[in-house]
């Protein structure tokens, strides 16, 4: 329930952010998915340049810190 809280606030607030931040989230979450599709068995590893990519967009834009979620397959499955 509280996850589902947090996703309506986060609609309802993005209106009201810039547009750079939007892109900014948008990019992070495009790179997440991209790792995690590599089709890594047992866990994703992130590559240096993934590390790296990752350390320039937070220190551009510390905020998509918040769009980050790196779940567990087990806590899914719960």
């Amino acid at each position: 329930m509280i996850s589902f809280m947090s996703l309506v606030l986060h609609v309802l607030v993005s209106p009201f952010k810039t547009q750079a931040r939007l892109e900014a989230e948008i990019i992070m979450l495009r790179h997440q998915l991209n790792v995690l599709r590599r089709g890594v068995p047992s866990k994703p590893e992130l590559a240096v340049a993934d590390r790296l990519f990752f350390v320039w967009l937070f220190r551009l834009f510390p905020s998509v810190l918040n769009a980050i979620t790196i779940a567990q397959p087990e806590t899914i499955i719960r």
